[in-house]
């Protein structure tokens, strides 16, 4: 079986849990709450919450899952590697917890929800709980154990979402037809509130079904010499990933507090951007599901010859794929924005185009940044984005009070261009590896032109009614493009 077709085997594995969860999630739940939320605000305020969480995961996980996935990659270091990297998480999170709690109501007044100090307290104990689930998931993913790690994650969002859909609609139905006993659970006056708590109950239920996993491991006591390694390591890493959580999840804090009107009016404009967004973000699906298997892979196959020239050909498989998703969701994307209320968030439709193509630049950045990881030079990752998450704000900062929340788009797109060119000259310099360059910018301009002929096309008079056939057509294009540039190689790498 050739590497590239093993990495395809995982891929889908951890994207058929991965997928199929994403898309029930958003479906039943992004998409469920922009139609169920009585106003953008609400809406604003989920994703604001979310972004805090993602980034202070990063930050009290101080990222040894991946420290793990380089030192516990042989079998004789597996249980050392695990040990060393999960009992200093136990300990620093059960301190975050006792502090987080501490001040919970200074940090509700500083982000302006001193009358939901609830908000602060629930993510609090949300975060400890997944963080303390990513170690036992690594391991998983190490072991090649996909299918047991995709039953997990999917048990997480089938019992979030049953759970948002027992608050929000069957207990108001049940109400409403005559049985009294379910007002027992009227518990609170947001909508947004039941969203979270949900989110808290399964984080707990998921921390106490992963117990049993973790205590059958072998835990001995912590190897200080290889967990020295495994912090300096990490250590960039973190300013990786709280970089990423910046440049990524951090749009709707930014104009929460940086448009030019008032917080209210700022986060229900938040709001706007933050629905449409999760559309564009459908192609992260594809993009998580794929590192998520490539990760690991990646780290395996450093010792083995001809290293260089697979992660090239991952490269360029990896944009032909995102192409075709980034197209399908452009040019039917008359149906796909009636995934959220078109009603009220039209207006922010403008930035899906833009949201895809930078989607497709961060996605090619996993690829080429896996040099530092594998050359054990994380501190060059972290200048990386470091430098992209200052374009970022910079951008954010100056156009965020001028042209609204367009600007986070923008700022994504630039900054992630930006981020794989530094990354690939880096990489060349310090751990070269062939990626066949022009191929990939080949194929980034022929999405960019076919998506530009279907607009074009769409305001000329004489197309305009026939804009459904065309964009077929255009599609149908782009798959004859890629097997005339790369059909021979396909079938080559995907044989058996």
């Amino acid at each position: 079986m050739s590497l590239l077709r093993k990495l395809a085997g995982q891929t889908i594995i951890y994207g058929f849990g991965h997928i199929i969860g994403r898309v029930l999630y958003f479906l039943i739940i992004a998409s469920y709450l922009s139609y169920k939320f009585a106003d953008t605000k609400s809406y604003g305020v989920y994703t604001e919450m979310y972004a805090y969480a993602s980034l202070l995961i990063v930050v009290f996980s101080y990222r040894l899952d991946t420290a793990f996935f380089r030192f516990g990659n042989k079998k004789n270091d597996l249980e050392k590697a695990y040990s060393s990297s999960l009992i200093p998480v136990i300990i620093t999170t059960i301190c975050f917890v006792v502090v987080g709690m501490g001040l919970s109501e200074w940090i509700a007044k500083l982000l302006h929800y001193s009358d939901h100090v609830q908000y602060i307290r629930w993510f609090i104990w949300i975060i400890a709980f997944d963080v303390m689930l990513l170690l036992p998931y690594a391991r998983l993913r190490l072991e090649d154990r996909p299918k047991l790690f995709v039953i997990y994650r999917l048990l997480n969002i089938f019992l979030t979402i049953l759970l948002i859909l027992f608050f929000l609609q069957w207990v108001p139905w049940f109400i409403d037809h005559g049985y009294a006993f379910f007002e027992h659970f009227l518990w609170f006056d947001e909508q947004v509130d039941y969203v979270f708590f949900a989110n808290l109950l399964v984080s707990s239920l998921m921390f106490l079904i992963m117990v049993p996993m973790t205590l059958k491991a072998k835990i001995s006591l912590i190897d200080w010499s290889l967990y020295k390694k495994m912090v300096w390591y990490a250590f960039p890493l973190i300013i990786v990933g709280i970089a990423n959580s910046i440049n990524q999840f951090f749009a709707v804090p930014l104009q929460k507090f940086l448009m030019a009107d008032s917080i209210e009016e700022n986060i229900s404009n938040a709001g706007i951007y933050a629905a449409p967004q999760r559309i564009a973000m459908l192609i992260s699906i594809v993009t998580t599901a794929f590192n998520y298997a490539a990760e690991p892979f990646f780290f395996k196959q450093a010792n083995e010859e001809e290293k260089t020239g697979i992660y090239g050909q991952v490269a360029k498989a990896f944009v032909i794929v995102i192409g075709l998703v980034i197209l399908v969701l452009l040019f039917y994307f008359d149906l796909f924005k009636h995934l959220v209320d078109v009603s009220r968030y039209s207006e922010g439709f403008v930035i899906v185009p833009i949201l895809l193509f930078a989607y497709l630049f961060l996605g090619l950045y996993y690829n080429v940044s896996i040099w530092y990881k594998l050359a054990d030079k994380t501190l060059y990752g972290a200048y990386i984005s470091i430098l992209g998450a200052l374009l970022t704000l910079g951008i954010s900062v100056y156009f965020l009070p001028k042209i609204g929340f367009i600007a986070s788009a923008w700022a994504a797109l630039a900054c992630y261009a930006f981020m794989v060119v530094l990354a690939y000259g880096l990489g060349k310099k310090h751990y070269p590896i062939e990626y066949p360059v022009g191929r990939i910018l080949l194929y980034v301009v022929i999405i960019f032109a076919l998506y530009q002929s279907s607009m074009w096309l769409a305001k000329t008079e004489v197309f305009s009614s026939f804009s459904l056939l065309i964009n077929t057509l255009l599609l149908l294009v782009y798959l004859a493009l890629v097997w005339f540039l790369d059909g021979k190689w396909l079938k080559a790498s995907f044989a058996k």
